[in-house]
């Protein structure tokens, strides 16, 4: 059956992925975006706009004759806006109630919210799954975990059709925030050396960009639910040091090392559970990070050194 999406964030990192896998199923697709329409997927609808601005809001779901939101938007991680507290919370908790709001009075079939791992603060031994409490102790995790938790009670008290994804780490074309991959692809590329102050003894589940916009279209798809949010991660959960080598072996320019001790702007974090997103609705990781990174690392050749935000 033909969708109708509404994108928020659709300038951003998934986001802009997302829709370009909506509109390669042949849906209708529009993009919302703070940010001037640029360039996107072939077919989709840009419209510039604030989620924070319900009137706005209510104008597109009506004249594109919405029946899904995709809700992408907002602050995109810890390394963003960290001196603007409340401009966190404002786009990434009042402008998701905005839009299950929306949602809710103009009965859409489906609400699909991007939250975050990071929301879960320093998680408990693996594998960890989707009932294991919140501990963020930054406001990109505390407004992650806000909204998630937004979307749990409009599904129990308004029986709106709307799930969260606890995104892990991603990373992939497009990418221009703070990232470990890009900084070790980045430097290779240009012969410059990658020491970081910490890493040593520290783990991620990196998540490539194609299977985030997969598991986006895969709810999208299904049924139903038997929960309110699921963890979408990598299949591989693995050190700093073990990433570093796969960077060497497909850059043997790359020269990394590595200090102990965790991100400062990260937590210690263990593999998650993934079996529940692929028993509800199907969707498991495609790539591996050996396969992920080297597609990284040419488009990054290809299209030259990202401007971070």
């Amino acid at each position: 059956m033909t969708r109708r999406v509404l994108v928020t964030g659709s300038s951003g990192f998934i986001g802009a992925a997302a829709l370009a896998s909506i509109r390669a199923e042949g849906w209708h697709a529009v993009g919302f975006d703070l940010s001037s329409p640029t360039t996107a997927a072939e077919g989709a609808v840009l419209v510039q706009g604030d989620f924070n601005d319900v009137h706005q809001v209510y104008r597109n779901l009506r004249e594109h004759e919405i029946d899904s939101i995709v809700h992408c938007g907002g602050v995109s991680g810890p390394m963003l806006s960290r001196d603007s507290p409340f401009r966190v919370f404002e786009a990434n908790v009042v402008g998701t109630a905005n839009l299950l709001e929306a949602a809710r009075l103009t009965k859409l079939r489906r609400f699909v919210f991007l939250s975050s791992a990071h929301a879960y603060g320093d998680t408990p031994p693996p594998p960890v799954p989707e009932n294991a409490p919140f501990h963020a102790n930054d406001m990109y995790g505390a407004t992650k975990a806000s909204a998630d938790l937004l979307i749990r009670a409009y599904r129990a008290q308004y029986s709106l059709d709307a799930v969260a994804l606890r995104i892990s780490t991603a990373y992939g074309p497009g990418r221009r925030t703070r990232s470990a991959i890009l900084t070790m692809i980045e430097d290779a590329l240009a012969g410059r050396p990658t020491a970081f102050d910490y890493g040593e003894g520290y783990g991620r589940s990196y998540l490539y960009i194609r299977d985030a916009a997969s598991a986006v279209v895969r709810a999208l798809k299904a049924a139903s639910f038997t929960q309110h949010a699921y963890n979408i991660a990598g299949a591989e959960f693995e050190s700093m040091a073990r990433i570093a080598e796969i960077v060497r072996k497909i850059l043997p320019s790359a020269r990394i090392t590595l200090s102990p001790g965790t991100d400062p702007l990260s937590y210690r974090r263990e593999r998650l559970d993934i079996s529940a997103a692929n028993r509800d609705f199907g969707w498991s990781p495609q790539w591996n990070l050996e396969r992920g990174i080297a597609e990284y690392a040419e488009w990054l050749r290809e299209s030259g050194p990202v401007t971070p935000l």
